[in-house]
């Protein structure tokens, strides 16, 4: 028992003042709320955008250099930052840097030196989707 109470001090101690009692746990959810609808929020906005890029967007190849992990994942898949060279046009190729998140299965398809499809914006060159 003198075991739990120890634990119960040490939560009591790391946890900050604004979250602890019912007050705090009031705050507590409400930040939790305010963060996921800030990620549908986002998710809403890429859905948008991907729609967009499907109806107005130019299609283009684009040859990936480098790739790096974020650290974030969503549903078990990683967000990764690609380096791209993105050839629109027969144009010189120009660099772009992109985050997206792939599926954990599709990760060898994504290395440097891998050509993907990509439909890019006719208003902004730097906004683009890959697939």
């Amino acid at each position: 028992m003198k075991d739990i109470k120890n634990l119960q001090k040490q939560a009591e101690a790391m946890t900050p003042p604004e979250h602890r009692g019912v007050m705090g746990g009031f705050r507590q959810m409400r930040d939790g709320v305010a963060q996921a609808n800030e990620m549908l929020g986002s998710m809403q906005a890429e859905g948008q955008k991907a729609q967009h890029l499907m109806a107005n967007g130019q299609v283009a190849s684009a040859t990936i250099t480098a790739v790096r992990d974020t650290g974030m994942t969503i549903n078990d898949n990683p967000t990764v930052e690609l380096d791209l060279a993105v050839s629109l046009n027969g144009t010189e190729p120009y660099a772009v840097t992109h985050r997206q998140t792939i599926s954990r299965i599709a990760i060898p398809s994504f290395q440097p030196g891998a050509t993907v499809p990509v439909r890019v914006d006719p208003s902004d060159r730097t906004s683009l989707m890959i697939g």
